[in-house]
């Protein structure tokens, strides 16, 4: 075996075991004194990821090396008080800075140019990993009470979930995501971002149905609305913009635009009810687009391959941006969901679909170095998702110890005002158009085996329209009563339709791969989602220590 393989993966082992038995901590038995209890649970965690190919970012060959060394501390405490129930969660990350994230900031650093993290005056690198700030920590903190017979309130930074999808969310847009540290296969839980919430819960047990309803008073930090991409040019920028910071070219991001403002209040009301064996669910959500927008500065003419004024989107970027502010304007969403079991089909189906009117969209400049920072487009956008969940009964066949579960999953955005002059794109800086049709198809299945003490798992996904896709096979191990070891690979694959391109030609009928800019990545237009994280692919050891 490679010797560089060898060497990384008994660093991962060391570090996983270290982390794990330096900070594993006891149980807090939960003490009944009439109605007044109180429990403590948690894990610690190590999570090593060693990258399998090289990237063309950095000079050295990073092929086998280590591009995450990540320790967790959770704690999760309930505490009973009479009528009051009380949760608290804390969280605590830790990151090692591998010479991978050395070799990202170093190039970063290299412009001379102020940033997030990095450049003169910039923070620490790290921080977009690490817990740094009390409130990063303390994730949720909430009171459950009943205010009237049949209404219970929750008060409190916490998460609210609504919707069926796994992969891609259609209606889970309360709250946004930080895709920054690990961009790929966790529980949504592990990524979603807590809020201020007053979230009110009414039984209709008369119409086998209840009334969800929550307000947002815009008492979140500025740093916990919307989704969190890696915009700073840490790991899970997609190619090729590692170790490109954006911020020390734009506004990280614009909190108080006239199209998003972050203090306004949001607001969701959910209906949710069943009718025989058919569970159904409406709603309604004022929210923020869970991906950041780019508003480009209009003095970009000439700039970058830039060859016509960028239009601003509401009011003009900030003067202070050398190309722009990236926004989360403010959205409207009409959901509808749906599921039962098929005695037929002895499965259960399930279907989400989510309109939302005047969706904001980048186009334009697709021959440029910055595709889509022409300005904005509002498209009315159909999310739908379908689903189906069986379970296969391998037990003679494979020797498992228990039914196995399976899911496939096809998730469609449709817009349905396209043009195909729009020029849109899916995310500002990649030149591929948008489809008016994008279609994911994932595939998901666990397997059981020795009295659920080894777990293998396999996920799969690909783009229909555009092609490329990811595989995660994975298996877990069950240590006694507390510990997990898990061990999987996050694969990438590619249509290879890839194209970069030196001139201003809108037909891209000269491309040459050695014209562009170097700093900004070479132009192109033809990359799609998956084909963003070509030669992305890494193996992950995660051990846990659960308490």
């Amino acid at each position: 075996m490679n010797k560089k393989l060898n060497k990384s993966i008994a660093k991962a082992v060391g570090i996983l075991m270290c982390s794990s038995c330096g900070i594993a901590a006891g149980t807090a038995q939960a003490q009944d004194h009439d109605e007044y209890s109180a429990s403590l649970s948690g894990y610690v965690r190590t999570t090593v990821g060693v990258s399998l190919n090289d990237h063309d970012e950095t000079k050295r060959d990073d092929k086998w090396e280590a591009t995450m060394a990540r320790g967790t501390l959770l704690l999760d405490l309930d505490v009973y008080t009479g009528p009051l129930i009380w949760k608290a969660v804390g969280r605590l990350d830790k990151e090692y800075k591998t010479n991978y994230l050395k070799d990202l900031q170093k190039r970063a650093d290299s412009t001379g140019l102020p940033g997030d993290y990095s450049g003169p005056g910039g923070d620490d690198w790290m921080e977009q990993y690490d817990t740094h700030e009390f409130q990063d920590w303390l994730r949720e903190i909430y009171v459950d009470f009943t205010l009237f017979d049949k209404v219970d309130v929750r008060l409190g930074r916490q998460q609210l979930v609504w919707g069926e999808s796994d992969f891609f969310q259609a209606m889970d847009l309360v709250h946004g995501f930080d895709w920054r540290w690990r961009l790929f296969f966790e529980n949504n839980e592990e990524w979603r971002k807590p809020l201020y919430l007053a979230n009110f819960n009414i039984e209709f047990y008369d119409l086998d149905g209840a009334l969800n309803f929550f307000v947002r008073p815009g008492l979140d930090r500025d740093e916990d609305m919307g989704s969190s991409f890696n915009i700073e040019g840490g790991r899970w920028i997609p190619h090729p913009y590692r170790g490109v910071d954006f911020t020390q070219f734009t506004t990280a991001y614009e909190t108080d635009h006239n199209k998003g403002d972050w203090s306004d209040w949001t607001y969701g009301i959910r209906w949710g009810g069943t009718l025989g064996s058919i569970g159904y669910s409406f709603a309604y959500l004022k929210t923020f687009m869970p991906r950041p927008t780019m508003n480009p500065n209009p003095a970009l003419n000439g700039a970058f391959g830039i060859n016509s004024d960028p239009i601003p989107y509401g009011d003009t970027a900030d003067n202070g941006a050398i190309l722009g502010d990236w926004i989360y304007p403010e959205i409207d969403v009409y959901g509808f969901t749906v599921n039962g079991y098929s005695s037929t089909l002895d499965s259960t189906l399930s279907a989400e679909v989510a309109y939302v009117p005047n969706t904001p969209f980048n186009y334009g400049q697709l021959q440029s170095d910055l595709p889509g920072w022409q300005g904005v487009k509002e498209k009315d956008v159909i999310n739908a998702m379908l689903r189906i969940d069986k379970e296969f009964k391998l037990m003679n066949l494979l020797g498992t110890n228990r039914p196995s579960l399976s899911s496939v999953q096809l998730f469609d955005t449709w817009i349905t005002s396209y043009d195909d002059d729009d020029e849109i794109v899916e995310f500002a800086s990649f030149g591929h158009e948008k489809d008016e049709h994008t279609v994911y198809l994932t595939f998901f299945t666990l397997m059981n085996f020795r009295r659920d003490t080894i777990n293998p798992s396999f996920v799969i996904g690909t783009d229909v329209g555009n092609g490329g896709g990811f595989a995660i096979p994975a298996v877990e191990f069950v240590i006694g009563d507390n510990w997990r070891l898990k061990v999987e690979a996050d694969l990438f694959w590619s249509d290879s339709k890839k194209k970069v391109c030196g001139t201003a030609k809108k037909d891209f009928s000269d491309c040459d791969p050695e014209k562009g800019n170097p700093l900004l990545g070479m132009r192109e237009n033809k990359a799609a989602l998956f084909d963003w994280f070509a030669d992305d692919n890494q193996l992950v050891f995660k051990l846990t220590r659960q308490f």
